[in-house]
């Protein structure tokens, strides 16, 4: 388990680093880890590690997508500064929720590990 929750805690700081693409294929690559269960893990835990590396991928892919349909939607030059402003406000802002986001995922993970120790011993 300890390996993923690394894994996630990297995550959370490229992502508050605003490292989309970074950001992407370590939640992709910890998916496909998770998948191909290459470090063994309880099951509901599986389950949700698995959710929160997706979450997190899907999330950082629809700040990339709204970030193309934005700069699609660039008419002349005039629009060049509104565009920059707009995609930091938006990059920050989506870096922040994205992190906090995961953040709180990995704490409920962490609880239902404490949880499922106390239960066993």
């Amino acid at each position: 388990m300890w390996f993923y929750v690394i894994l996630a805690v990297v995550l959370i700081k490229t992502s508050l680093l605003g490292l989309g693409g970074v950001s992407m294929a370590i939640a992709l690559c910890a998916w496909l880890l998770l998948r191909l269960g290459v470090v063994a893990i309880h099951p509901s835990m599986k389950q949700g590690f698995r959710r929160l590396f997706k979450v997190a991928f899907l999330l950082h892919l629809s700040v990339y997508v709204a970030l193309i349909l934005k700069l699609l939607l660039i008419d002349s030059f005039d629009d060049i500064p509104a565009f920059i402003v707009g995609h930091l406000l938006l990059h920050h802002l989506m870096s922040a929720v994205i992190g906090a986001t995961v953040i709180f995922m990995l704490i409920r993970r962490y609880f239902y590990y404490k949880g499922l120790h106390k239960s066993t011993s």
